[in-house]
């Protein structure tokens, strides 16, 4: 379904930010990208939506989805894929929410600029992608601005409007790391309902190996722009103390002498 051969981002004539990054997912898979900040998670997610910073220059042997080739796409092939075959969601939903706009405002204005449905059918949609990701009373939500709902909210918000059309791959940008480790827990697990219900397949970008060991089928590290180890979840998870997989593993903190990873 997606296909990425040597993939590589650069700004201006420095050292790349992303360099011979390769991928490659099946329909309903779920592939984490873990690593320390700054190794390249997010340049690579962006780069596949198209999304990067004015200044980011991509080159790539292959970069496809579903045998459509990224890179020669029109600003209209790319409306009609953003939001429709392909999601996002983002570190913070809240940030990306107009502060001044009801959630049912954008979320109707959202659904509109990717089909005809009449204002009231897609408020009808948005009250009930809302109602699916556990959110009650959905309709109060809609008249409710951004700053009146939880962080864990307006997530479930953020991710409800990218599966509002059941996308056939979401880009998950560090989902979960601004909110409490309660709700952390609710949303990875409404992402995996997403793939059983939908069968989306998910690109997740986290720090936390955790979240990758929890949901992911397979895992690729990343260091310094590039992929450094990949695998099956629980053959990664197995790696050798001295391997920088390994490094990862054990900085992730025990509870009563045992690490949950």
């Amino acid at each position: 379904m997606l296909e990425i051969e040597r993939l590589q981002v650069a700004y201006g004539t420095g050292e790349p930010a992303l360099r011979d990054f390769s991928l490659h997912m099946e329909p309903g898979e779920i592939v984490a990208l873990v690593g320390e900040s700054g190794s390249g998670k997010t340049t690579a997610i962006r780069a596949i939506l198209g999304l990067l910073p004015a200044g980011g220059q991509v080159e790539a042997e292959v970069l496809s989805f579903q045998g459509q080739d990224l890179l020669s796409l029109t600003q209209r092939q790319w409306r009609a894929l953003r939001g429709g075959e392909i999601s996002m969601i983002f570190q913070d939903s809240g940030a990306m929410l107009n502060p001044i706009r009801t959630i049912g405002g954008q979320f109707v204005e959202y659904i509109r600029a990717h089909c005809s449905l009449s204002k009231a059918d897609a408020r009808a949609r948005s009250a009930q992608m809302l109602g699916r990701m556990g959110l009650p009373n959905p309709e109060s939500l809609l008249s409710s601005y951004p700053f009146q709902l939880s962080g864990g909210q307006r997530q479930r918000v953020g991710i409800a409007m990218a599966m509002a059309f059941e996308p056939k791959l979401l880009l998950a940008d560090e989902p979960t790391s601004a909110l409490d480790v309660t709700t952390q827990a609710q949303i990875i697990r409404q992402m995996i309902e997403l793939r059983e219900n939908y069968h989306t397949a998910i690109l997740l970008v986290t720090h936390n190996l955790g979240v990758a060991a929890y949901a992911a089928d397979r895992i690729l590290v990343m260091r310094g722009g590039q992929v450094v180890d990949q695998g099956r979840r629980e053959e990664l998870l197995s790696r050798g103390a001295d391997t920088y997989t390994g490094q990862l593993l054990r900085a992730v903190p025990d509870m009563g002498g045992k690490r949950y990873v």
